[in-house]
């Protein structure tokens, strides 16, 4: 009953990637590409129609934002060492997660930068709208001019900018973090397998991730003979495995001292033993 009931989303979202504008959309590779000349309609905007005129101004708004990008990531060639070294290096859901955040601080850093050009921008075109008044007393020239100034869309286009550039981001952002959880989903497999294993030193032992693996092979190695038989039953462990640990452990006495004191740690102590101790304690 709760999914018939689900609020279903809007039909003009479907397929444009949460854009709903046309520069927007054809910037996302939601739309196609427009059919006209842009450089004849450029050249004579007389005998254009108003469709290819909005056309022009797509393509001219896409143009800017990409010079902007360009200026601010501008081009980076790493070199034949830093490609050789990145191909050699084993991606790790530890590394990709630090390219992740590595994209993040620099994209806070370009949306700080973009800020500030469109701000300059924004105070431009504002002085020119201020000094580009005709001072003629004309009512009709006068309609004209607040009609212009009230229909300006410039900070509308300083959020299409920030729309794509956010989504840009995410776009990168959403294949890392997709491979990173493939990466770490590998990683944790691997570690249940190896937790699951008989580690065969005191560093395999300390390489435990797990607190309950490492607990169970506390138990085994201060166990009796009777009670290792049972575990390595249960746990379908044999004797050449369990071996050089037991040997490690019966002759180590810091390794020992160490695996009581983890045992002695997890104990839930009994509140009331504590008090019948503390009052033995005062009565001899």
């Amino acid at each position: 009953m709760a999914s018939s009931s689900r609020r279903q989303p809007s039909a003009i979202y479907k397929d444009h990637n949460g854009f709903t504008e046309r520069a927007l959309m054809k910037m996302s590779g939601a739309a196609p590409p427009a059919k006209c000349n842009l450089h004849a309609v450029a050249a004579h905007p007389e005998n254009a129609s108003p469709e290819d005129l909005r056309e022009l101004h797509d393509a001219i708004q896409r143009r800017q934002f990409v010079e902007d990008i360009m200026e601010l990531r501008g081009t980076f060639f790493p070199g034949l060492e830093e490609i050789k070294k990145a191909n050699e290096t084993h991606e790790t859901s530890a590394s990709i997660k630090e390219r992740i955040q590595e994209k993040q601080r620099r994209h806070i850093e370009e949306v700080r930068t973009l800020y500030q050009w469109q701000a300059q921008d924004y105070y431009d075109e504002m002085l020119d709208l201020s000094q580009s008044k005709s001072y003629i007393d004309d009512p009709a020239v006068e309609a004209f001019y607040k009609s212009a100034r009230s229909n300006f869309d410039i900070a509308n286009s300083f959020d299409n900018d920030l729309d794509r550039l956010n989504y840009a981001h995410l776009a990168s952002i959403t294949q890392l973090a997709q491979e990173r959880q493939m990466y770490r989903m590998r990683e944790e497999a691997e570690q249940r397998r190896r937790d699951q294993q008989f580690p065969g030193s005191i560093a395999d032992f300390h390489a435990i991730r797990n607190k309950d693996s490492q607990v169970r092979i506390a138990r085994f190695l201060t166990s009796n003979d009777i009670m290792r038989e049972r575990m390595m039953d249960e746990f379908k462990w044999v004797w050449r495995q369990v071996a050089p640990l037991v040997n490690e452990y019966n002759r180590t006495d810091s390794f020992k001292m160490e695996v009581q004191a983890l045992l002695r740690d997890i104990e839930v102590q009994d509140p009331r033993k504590a008090r019948r101790e503390s009052q033995n304690t005062v009565v001899s």
